[in-house]
């Protein structure tokens, strides 16, 4: 049986550079739909639940044995000039994955992803219990970070410098997957993930620092040795404005006095937080031809028993209002493509087989 009970999807370790006087006990939350603050929350109460992990010593030793590892990288981070040693990289791609793979958000997609199957009528898959929908799902992430650990080895890493009197915040959802291709010249006509050409990973470290990861193909940054020195607040709010837009419910930060600012902040952006997580479309088959069968999008509830339906769920990412200066497009961006519904993708992810089919070329985007 798992030793811990009350088990955190953002650990703790993360939590504590933002808690008050970096003890790791309490820490400022702001509550995004309230928009209340709360001051000296107890930090073990945050962003955990009992038997998240369901109760699998091993599980937990797997997550323990990268977690460790990312506080002593932040710890170091924090004393000294900040670079990225290959010990640093690989830490950080590792435990940047693994949060955004394990977080309750993220269960909670897989989770309405299989509703929305068993929603079609006729199906014959019984709905779990939300919460054992939840541990299946974060147990699924688990296995599916074992496998695919490596996918984010091809990406720039880099660490923002803080130089503003704007500190980082962090959330209940720290790892932020978007991607400035897509949203920005891509029109977002469809959604991306990790092995999708452009993708960004942020990660909020510390009120001083932050980790930026990069699809070095497709943009280029000011830094020097891995280290972008931001000296913008504008940056460091278009930074924050991730964890406003992806945040499940609550954003922590360090100062109590940096609260009305803070506010004033998320109000603004609020409208841009999606509305609903997924647009989901059910198709019934309308016909058969010798060059395939063709299916029409159809409302959930005007669906027959008797019908062939394939369901398709597609993400609705956050658009910001505007990017980090300090990250632009290559003048020779590119990215892999063979027309199909893969889209756009990365060389290495063809290479090493996280994405399938054949006949992909590069492309400029």
């Amino acid at each position: 049986m798992a030793d811990n009970k009350n088990q955190h999807y953002v650990p703790r370790v993360h939590l504590k550079p933002f808690t008050l006087d970096g003890k790791g006990l309490a820490i400022n939350l702001l509550n995004i739909d309230r928009m209340k603050p709360i001051r000296g929350a107890p930090v073990k109460n945050q962003c955990s639940g009992d038997y998240f992990y369901g109760k699998d010593e091993s599980l937990e030793r797997a997550i323990s044995a990268i977690e460790g590892p990312y506080g002593e990288i932040v710890r170091i981070l924090s004393v000294q000039r900040p670079t990225v040693s290959p010990k640093a990289r690989v830490v950080l791609l590792r435990f940047v994955l693994l949060q955004y793979l394990r977080t309750e958000a993220a269960s909670r997609k897989a989770t309405e992803m299989t509703n929305a199957i068993c929603n079609v009528p006729g199906s014959d898959i019984e709905a779990p219990p939300i919460r054992e929908a939840i541990k299946a799902a974060v147990r699924h992430a688990m296995l599916t970070f074992a496998h695919m650990m490596r996918v984010v080895d091809d990406l720039k890493v880099c660490i923002l410098s803080n130089h503003t009197d704007r500190p980082f915040v962090t959330s209940d959802n720290p790892a932020v997957l978007t991607n400035r291709l897509h949203i920005q010249r891509r029109n977002n006509r469809r959604s991306f993930g990790v092995t999708t050409a452009g993708t960004i990973f942020l990660l909020p470290l510390s009120p001083r620092l932050s980790t930026i990861i990069y699809d070095p193909a497709v943009y280029h940054s000011s830094q020097q040795a891995g280290v972008i020195d931001v000296m913008s607040a504008a940056d460091i709010d278009a930074t924050n404005e991730h964890q406003i837009l992806n945040c499940a419910a609550n954003l922590y930060f360090k100062d109590w006095e940096q609260r009305e600012q803070l506010i004033q902040h998320a109000v603004a952006r609020r409208e841009r937080r999606p509305k609903c997580r997924h647009a989901i479309v059910h198709a019934a088959l309308d016909h058969s031809t010798e060059w395939g069968r063709h299916y029409s999008a159809k409302d959930v509830k005007d669906l027959q028993d008797e019908e062939e339906v394939l369901v398709h769920i597609r993400e609705n990412h956050a658009q910001p209002s505007a990017w980090p200066s300090f990250l632009r497009f290559r003048p020779d961006a590119k990215a892999y493509s063979n027309n199909s519904g893969t889209g756009l993708t990365r060389k290495s992810c063809i290479e090493h087989g996280f994405v399938t089919g054949t006949g992909y070329e590069k492309v400029r985007v």
